[in-house]
């Protein structure tokens, strides 16, 4: 064959190589720019998307970090108004105590009956002594019924013991005498409160005394018939009980009641 022939044949077959060469380079190209192109839209999406989740949970742990740190806070306050009311709640709560198991063990009411010079004095203190103890559970109720309580500690265990005394002195099943109303009590507690050099306290005996007739009487008087009632025995009984663990929560460390106190 001619060689003239052969190196046109070479230049031509080389210009097609190169050619289509070209081409496909041209096609690589572009497609390496679409997957590059999409590659640049999915890390978009994706740092979107992770910057979305980590504003979300940045703004859900500082919401956590702020819940915690109110009810740290609501947690003290509760502590700061059972502080401030436990020694006065577990006085009245010890004198009400007292006197019911006087009632069952001693024989408080007969041996202070109608002939007794100091029957009349025996009836008021125990009505006051009742009254004392609605009087401190009403002012704490008001200051702590808004405040969440600390996990397992005197304060929720304080108002446990004082809702189940209560529901006992409140309940009416098998027709037991010596029934007060939750809202009885309350109506009670609430003459009982004074304020004196602007601090709430409950009244003292003098006053209770003094203002018995007009404020007092019509919520107490059916107490003084139920209170003699044998049927008011174990009413009477499991509130001594819990009155008993209620002081000696208030008073964990025996500061004030070194002896453990005698139950009905």
């Amino acid at each position: 064959m001619d060689p003239a022939w052969i190196g046109l044949a070479g230049g031509v077959i080389g210009t097609v190589a190169s050619g289509l060469i070209a081409v496909r380079q041209a096609r690589d190209s572009q497609r390496l720019a679409r997957l590059n192109g999409k590659l640049q839209e999915d890390l978009a999406r994706l740092e979107g998307r992770l910057q979305a989740d980590l504003a979300r949970l940045g703004s859900d742990l500082e919401a956590e970090r702020h819940e915690r740190a109110a009810q740290f806070d609501r947690g003290l306050r509760a502590e700061d108004v059972l502080a401030r009311y436990r020694e006065p709640l577990a006085v009245a709560a010890f004198d009400l105590q007292s006197r019911c198991y006087n009632i069952l063990r001693l024989d408080f009411l007969e041996k202070f009956g109608t002939s007794h010079e100091r029957f009349g004095t025996a009836q008021k203190t125990t009505l006051f002594r009742f009254a004392q103890y609605f009087g401190w559970t009403e002012i704490l109720r008001r200051d702590i019924q808004f405040l969440s309580f600390p996990e397992a500690d005197d304060t929720r265990r304080v108002a446990q013991l004082q809702s189940s005394i209560t529901r006992r002195l409140a309940t009416s099943q098998d027709d037991e005498p010596l029934m007060i109303w939750s809202d009885e009590q309350r109506a009670i507690g609430e003459r009982m409160i004074v304020q004196e050099h602007d601090t709430v306290i409950c009244m003292g005996y003098a006053r209770f005394c003094d203002e018995f007739d007009d404020r007092f009487a019509p919520l107490c008087t059916r107490l003084l018939d139920d209170l003699p009632n044998p049927s008011s025995a174990q009413r009477l009984r499991d509130v001594q009980h819990q009155l008993c663990e209620l002081v000696e929560t208030l008073d964990v460390r025996r500061m004030r009641y070194t002896e453990d106190l005698e139950r009905a």
